[in-house]
């Protein structure tokens, strides 16, 4: 069973984030927000880019493993399935939609709120009309200021935080002011932040705050597409709130952006969303003993949170470092991993820059594999079973042998040398686009190293997404297809069709068909796993090929899986059975023939 446990949240629509912003935040600091939303994944984030762990959806031992950039992403990937970012990730542990995801995100990293507010039926004023409106209303009474509470004094921080302080109250904002007196308050309201942002105050500027008491409003909420998280319209949702008016009287002299105040860290609460619709706090301060800190220069004196922002906004324009989300700074495995994967990031970039060359100079050290020096792989051959036509997989060379292969560890360390098996991937047209590795041992058995199957990375600008290793032209108007190198060659020795290698089951379900060839039929060697993901994504595939004109058979094993293993593949039918665990070539071909015919491709 996962260790997840779906928790749904109910979202509050009086405010959205656009996705570009929130994942222009999101980047680089995908390890907090998971850490922070998501921790029963620490186990995984521990291990991002080095090694797998038990997937926490399936149960699967060292199936589990984040992408080596996660800290940018937040990705990840195992043999029940792939998630490109921490949005996917989400999505899928806690069953929240995109938009749910954004808001929680958002909340989190403290984005740019936006909101959209139009007049009521009633004709009763929106906060934006009743600062603007003169003279205003409020509760159909003309606003009179000298009746309304105010306070007067120097801005020195505001930001969310649970109303109060408490964190079993609703989300709120609040706003510190230092009196003439020296004494400072902190006052409540939700809508603080809206009076505070349209005016403009930043830190150390003199400011009043007016309550005009509780009015209704009509505000509108974002209506998000299922599945894309794209605003496609909006729709109006009626609340009552207390209603601001921020007044700046004194501009202070230093400057601040004022984008930088929705990234100000204020609060010692993590929690940093908005109340839902239709709640509201009435006004309220208390004294505060935040200490203060008189500068020698004629500057307006700064709290320690102001400070804090300035820190902020000024590693906001460093490249070289991730400021760490406020909730996480006490755990210090999180900084010290952040630090690794940015170093290694580095030594990736600097190797992919060259990745091309490195890849056409591994396959051009390559032999072929039917070679007298390719006997370890000839032994891992009959180890399988596999005893095949070599001069048809030739035909496409996409299978070669290394003989000395160097193997390196997740820290880019050096293993060892191992002869290896080396497939090219190549994409629909045919092109080089990486390679993927099986390193041996002399005898003929796997590589006792941590994976002894490999990809190499894939240089940018190329993707091996619809691509395959390819053993063989196919012949008749029928391909064969299957997930891994000994699936495809069992597949052809049993029933002599040139079958390719998809290497895993997400590229078996994108794979494309090429077009220069003259395909009607494909038939998917699909691997029976307990996850049921082999059957899934050739069926996904099935389904994607059918529509497209093309006839699709999927074979599955019928051999049961033993208790102890994963799933079983049709290499290991052919090892237990040999070519009788597989249909008769005749009948199978017989059964193409008429299906083809049915359709008119033969």
């Amino acid at each position: 069973m996962s260790g997840f446990q779906l928790r749904r949240n109910t979202m509050d629509n009086s405010y959205f984030y656009k996705a570009d912003e929130v994942r222009s935040l999101a980047k680089g600091q995908w390890l907090f927000i998971l850490a922070h939303l998501m921790p029963e994944l620490e186990p995984a984030l521990k291990k991002a880019g080095k090694s797998h762990v038990t997937c926490p959806f399936h149960g699967g031992k060292k199936d589990f493993r984040m992408f080596k950039d996660a800290h940018e992403t937040g990705g990840a990937i195992c043999s029940c399935g792939s998630w490109h970012d921490g949005f996917e990730l989400l999505n899928q542990a806690r069953g929240w939609d995109f938009a749910e995801c954004l808001q929680q995100v958002g909340d989190l990293l403290m984005a740019p709120k936006h909101f959209k507010r139009q007049q009521s039926s009633n004709n009763t004023s929106s906060p934006r009309r009743a600062q603007q409106s003169a003279p205003a209303k409020v509760n159909n009474t003309k606003y009179d200021p000298n009746r309304r509470p105010k306070y007067q004094g120097t801005l020195i921080a505001h930001g969310q935080a649970p109303y109060q302080d408490d964190p079993i109250n609703e989300p709120s904002y609040f706003a510190y002011i230092r009196l003439s007196t020296g004494n400072e308050r902190k006052i409540w309201g939700v809508d603080l932040e809206r009076a505070i942002g349209e005016c403009g105050a930043v830190y150390g500027d003199e400011v009043t705050l007016t309550n005009l008491g509780r009015e209704a409003v009509t505000v509108m909420q974002p209506v998000f597409e299922e599945g894309t998280g794209e605003i496609i319209g909006e729709k109006p949702v009626q609340t009552h709130r207390n209603t601001w008016v921020v007044e700046v009287k004194t501009k202070s002299v230093r400057t601040a952006k004022p984008e930088s105040v929705a990234q100000a860290k204020v609060s010692n609460s993590s929690y940093v969303s908005h109340s839902a619709p239709g709640s509201y706090n009435e006004e309220s301060w208390a004294d505060s003993n935040v200490p203060t800190e008189q500068h020698e220069d004629n500057h307006s004196s700064c709290s320690p949170v102001e400070h804090h922002q300035e820190a902020v906004v000024e590693q906001e324009h460093s490249e070289s470092k991730v400021v760490p989300l406020f909730a996480e700074q006490s755990k210090p495995w999180l900084m010290e991993l952040q630090e690794e994967m940015q170093k290694r990031a580095e030594r990736e970039r600097v190797y992919n820059a060259r990745l091309c060359e490195k890849i056409e100079k591994i396959w051009n050290e390559c032999l072929p594999f039917n070679c007298a020096a390719a006997e370890p792989l000839r032994a891992y051959f009959v180890n399988r079973k596999l005893l095949f036509a070599h001069d048809v997989v030739e035909q496409t060379d996409s299978l070669r042998f290394h003989p000395s292969m160097s193997y390196y560890d997740e820290d880019g360390n050096e293993v060892g040398k191992f002869p290896a098996a080396v497939q090219a991937i190549r994409d629909a047209k045919g092109n080089l686009v990486t390679l993927h590795r099986t390193y041996l041992t002399k005898s003929g058995k796997k590589a006792k190293v941590e994976c002894a199957k490999k990809m190499m990375p894939v240089p940018d600008g190329l993707s091996v997404t619809g691509g395959a290793v390819r053993l063989g032209m196919p012949t008749e108007g029928v391909l064969g297809l299957a997930e891994g190198l000994e699936t495809a060659l069992s597949g052809f020795r049993a029933t002599h069709i040139p079958t390719w290698s998809t290497v895993n089951a997400t590229l078996l379900e994108n794979f494309e068909v090429p077009d220069e060839l003259d395909i009607h039929t494909v038939v998917i060697f699909a691997d029976k796993d307990k996850s049921l993901t082999g059957e899934r994504s050739a069926n996904v595939l099935k389904s994607k090929l059918e529509k497209q004109g093309y006839t699709v058979h999927v074979l599955l094993p019928k051999l049961p899986i033993p208790p102890r293993a994963k799933g079983i593949d049709w290499n290991d039918v052919l090892v237990t059975q040999g070519q009788m665990g597989f249909p008769p070539i005749s009948t199978l071909r017989e059964f193409i023939a008429r299906r083809a015919g049915a359709y008119g491709r033969v």
